[in-house]
């Protein structure tokens, strides 16, 4: 009867483990892409050259005083910036941010932005909660904020998401 119990126990625990296993895969399956709670602005030789994800960085030095958000698997992105100003200025001079994902795929990088969102003049703070067509796979994502240039079109950023541990 001991080693019936004994048995009993052992299957059951391996039963919750591998329970416990399938719950958090699905949910990282279907679930967030990334998540951050810092930005860093755009500085020094970043300003005005592009990068490796083929997005400009804005024309002057930018400043944040805070940046966070979060993107899931589905494309919803919610950014959420406080004080995005140019120091030089000591003020936000555009009426609109947006945000733009860039995702690793195996055919290069792709960028999607979304539409533009009221930003508080002269405190550069903005909201930005938009869904947009993510590719498959998206790897190392990264977000930036910035605007679109309604003329050209083109995207610059001006702050961009910090990497878990890059405060």
């Amino acid at each position: 009867m001991a080693n019936f119990r004994r048995i009993l126990v052992a299957v059951i625990g391996a039963v919750s483990l591998v329970g416990a296993g399938g719950v958090s895969v699905s949910a990282h399956d279907g679930g967030t892409l990334i998540e951050f709670d810092s930005m860093t602005p755009v500085t020094g030789a970043a300003v005005g050259t592009v990068n490796d994800r083929g997005i400009k960085g804005g024309g002057l030095a930018w400043a944040i005083t805070s940046g966070s958000g979060e993107v899931d698997r589905q494309g919803n992105v919610e950014v959420e910036v406080t004080g995005l100003v140019i120091p030089s200025l000591g003020k936000n001079p555009l009426a609109n941010f947006s945000a733009t994902v860039s995702c690793l795929t195996p055919h290069g990088v792709v960028n999607v932005t979304t539409g533009l969102f009221p930003a508080s003049m002269p405190g550069g703070d903005s909201t930005i909660n938009a869904t947009v067509a993510l590719p498959h796979p998206c790897k190392d994502p990264l977000v930036f904020v910035g605007t679109t240039n309604a003329t050209t079109g083109a995207f610059a950023w001006f702050a961009m998401s910090n990497s878990e541990g890059d405060d």
